[in-house]
């Protein structure tokens, strides 16, 4: 037997501050975004990958570690301390386009 479901619409109420820091956001992940594409573009093989294997390879070529001091294309050339979710989002084949 179907089970009935419950939509519950709400309204988002922002503060103006709120605003700035989501367009802000939106800057940052679209260049970042096109710096994971020249990075692809530079090295097209990734595109062989499997999506775990692309994120693997993308955070080497770009991502500065204790193992990996200097990488290939870094990506503090676009911005300093990007989150590791912030940039597996950018990286992601499966990412869904914005509404």
């Amino acid at each position: 037997m179907a089970k009935a479901t419950t939509t519950i619409r709400q309204s988002l109420n922002y503060q103006p501050q709120q605003y700035d820091y989501f367009a802000a956001n939106q800057v940052l992940f679209n260049r970042v975004v096109a710096f994971y594409f020249e990075v692809i573009q530079a090295h097209e093989s990734i595109l062989d990958l499997t999506n775990k294997e692309t994120l693997t390879a993308l955070e080497k070529l770009t991502h500065a570690t204790e193992k990996n001091a200097s990488p290939i294309m870094p990506l503090t050339e676009i911005a300093l301390d990007i989150p590791a979710m912030f940039r597996s989002q950018c990286q992601s084949r499966d990412r869904k386009p914005p509404h």
